[in-house]
């Protein structure tokens, strides 16, 4: 069934119009949707210079909610410079847990550990470090679990920079923002700690510039992107319902997502539906190991977006599934 959706949906020569839109377009006609707000209109956006009154808020505010912290170029940059506090041998452990359980995690995050040691799923006598993934918005609960191995520990919050939640900073020496899934940026992340004093953390003038222009215009929309967001959310589960498809995490107050994380059928081929979904334009992936698929969710993506992701999953519902 997976082949003939390939070879009736990917074949070049063999488009279909679908709910009013053209599945499988040609390549130079394809629309992009990614799962950060980033697209290449955001980029010509002019971002002013910041004034001093300006830059002392944006100070304030970082100095708020991150305690001390450091820009960096990205999310594994921040992983390399807080690993980088502890004296880790190649023999030694970083323990990685997560929201779900599930043992799916980015090689992001395990190749930047395996460059200073082993990592594994399970608290180990070797285990050196905590590493928390806060999937996808939704926070590691678990907490006083933590406490107890006296353990130092890392917080990922790639996904997770506008959840409020009792959950996330409290037991971490490091905590680490991905800004380009938060807001429409190329470049940034931001390291926190309330432990380690980070001053000495520097990047390049253009790369530090960059970063400020940029949060100080969008940390401004939060409340209107945290809203925007959950609309999306409660759009798609409501639009795709009748598929069979439900977010795969029950919805806790204060959780932004990061991405619309869904389960579906037991039946659904999901290596196909990422490439059928990722060769129609959506940046999407597999949940691996939980039967479940995401896609994004920002708060660019408009009710016109949301039609077209719907009917491209129903699409692919009723080539597979509903024949």
């Amino acid at each position: 069934v997976a082949g003939e959706l390939l070879m009736t949906c990917m074949n070049k020569d063999c488009n279909v119009i679908f709910r009013g839109y053209v599945i499988n377009a040609s390549c130079e006609l394809i629309p992009k949707i990614r799962i950060s707000p980033f697209s290449i209109r955001q980029m010509y956006f002019a971002y002013p210079e910041l004034k001093e009154r300006e830059a002392g808020e944006l100070r304030e505010y970082l100095k708020k909610n991150f305690n001390s912290y450091a820009f960096l170029p990205k999310g594994r940059t921040a992983i390399s410079v807080a690993l980088d506090h502890y004296d880790l041998k190649k023999d030694d452990v970083v323990t990685i847990l997560t929201t779900s359980g599930n043992f799916y995690i980015s090689s992001c995050v395990t190749k930047e550990i395996e460059k200073k040691c082993k990592w594994s799923r399970e608290v180990t006598d070797s285990t050196k470090v905590i590493f928390i993934n806060h999937e996808f918005g939704y926070a590691y609960t678990e907490i006083e679990k933590i406490r107890k191995y006296n353990l130092p520990v890392i917080e990922d919050c790639a996904h997770t920079f506008f959840t409020k939640s009792p959950y996330i900073g409290e037991v971490g020496d490091f905590v680490i923002y991905s800004l380009p899934k938060a807001f429409p940026m190329q470049l940034g992340a931001i390291l926190s700690s309330r432990k380690f004093d980070l001053g000495k953390v520097k990047v390049s003038w253009e790369l530090g510039n960059y970063i400020e222009r940029r949060l100080f215009s969008h940390i401004k929309r939060s409340e209107e992107i945290k809203q925007k967001r959950l609309v999306n959310y409660k759009l798609l589960a409501e639009r795709l319902s009748f598929l069979g498809i439900s977010p795969f995490f029950d919805y806790k107050l204060g959780t932004i997502p990061g991405v619309f994380l869904f389960r579906w059928l037991e039946n659904i081929d999901y290596p196909s539906l990422k490439i059928y979904m990722q060769t129609n334009g959506i940046e999407c992936s597999v949940f691996y190991g939980q039967n479940a698929f995401f896609i994004p969710i920002h708060d660019f993506i408009q009710e016109n977006d949301i039609d077209y992701m719907c009917a491209l999953l129903e699409f692919f519902y009723n080539q597979t599934i509903n024949k």
